[in-house]
């Protein structure tokens, strides 16, 4: 099997998969938080994919949203336990809080493609015989 590349995240944390992989994909890692610790996450020209591994926390949601399961509860954020998948798309933002045994999580960063421009046909260019 030559080329493959076996890398522990427990030990190393994060890895760099533009190395080896094409597409979108600009980083993987294994993320802890301290009970009660927190970290801000923004997607701002990348998006991230987060799956929990071991532990619980809370995900602010962002101001104005509705918590999916209980709209009452705006306030009180998204629930993390073991197996709770959260994607964060363009443009939008959370606040991970770990809770009383602190939290684990895989975390996926995806580069997010520029909006690519089309020609106008009203307007041909330089050139262009039409």
């Amino acid at each position: 099997m030559s080329g493959t590349v076996i890398t522990d995240l427990r030990r190393r944390g994060a890895v760099d998969p533009g190395r080896l992989l094409a597409g979108p994909l600009r980083g993987v890692g294994l993320q802890r938080l301290d009970p009660g610790r927190s970290a801000e996450l923004a997607a701002d020209g990348i998006e991230h994919a987060l799956y929990v591994t071991a532990g619980s926390g809370l995900a602010e949601l962002p101001e104005g949203t509705a918590h999916p399961d209980h709209p009452e509860r705006a306030d009180a954020g998204l629930p993390l336990v073991e197996g709770t998948a959260v994607v964060l798309p363009l443009g939008s933002r959370t606040v991970l809080t770990a809770g009383t045994a602190g939290l684990e999580f895989f975390h996926a960063l995806l580069a997010v493609p520029a909006p690519s421009v089309h020609r106008s046909e009203a307007s041909p260019e330089e050139g262009d015989p039409r």
